[in-house]
């Protein structure tokens, strides 16, 4: 089995505690707040594993005492630095992340803003090689960035920011299971 994944994380200080959950009203005023001229209506909550790479017009979005976890398409991006600017102005959580992946391509990128001005911007990708490597190196990521390495790098991140153990991944400190987060899901409204 493989891992694919297309989140935001969005804090404080660059982690968001899964084990700590918020409530839907919280996570439906983050959407109101990203699309405010898009009708999304909630249509349940499924669990994060299910979640993780939703179709294009879905997000779910999980809100923490201490953060957001979005999961779009929108930040499934082989160039992190392309990300749409709406992500970045929920300015109570100035350190936002974007963790994608897609196994059935061994790719794996990475970007990280600080209070809405680009920090990191990583990806990397059995085909093209090393796409982006522009910034500070964050210290998940133990060394030089090189296609090879892009499912350490993306096990390094999920630890990292969320807490979560990746595919293949070494032991993580106080990891919170995929199975124990749910996310709320959004749809589009139809007119």
């Amino acid at each position: 089995m493989g891992l694919s994944f297309s989140f935001l994380a969005c804090s404080g200080d660059g982690t968001v505690d899964l084990a700590r959950p918020a409530g839907e009203a919280e996570a439906e005023a983050v959407v109101r707040r990203l699309f405010p001229r898009t009708p999304y209506e909630r249509v349940g909550s499924r669990p994060l594993l299910e979640t993780a790479l939703p179709p294009r017009g879905t997000l779910a979005v999980g809100a923490f005492e201490d953060g957001v976890l979005i999961a779009t398409r929108d930040a499934h991006l082989y160039d992190p630095d392309i990300l749409h600017a709406r992500y970045l102005k929920l300015t109570e959580w100035p350190d936002v992340r974007l963790l994608t992946a897609l196994s059935s391509n061994d790719m794996f990128a990475y970007g990280r803003w600080a209070s809405g001005t680009p920090q990191r911007c990583l990806s990397v990708n059995a085909v093209a090689g090393t796409w982006r490597d522009d910034g500070s190196p964050d210290a998940f990521e133990g060394g030089a960035v090189t296609p090879d390495r892009w499912l350490d790098l993306c096990n390094g991140a999920l630890a990292s920011v969320l807490r979560l153990e990746g595919d293949v991944a070494p032991y993580v400190e106080r990891a919170v299971a995929w199975e124990d987060v749910a996310l709320h899901v959004f749809t589009r409204a139809r007119s």
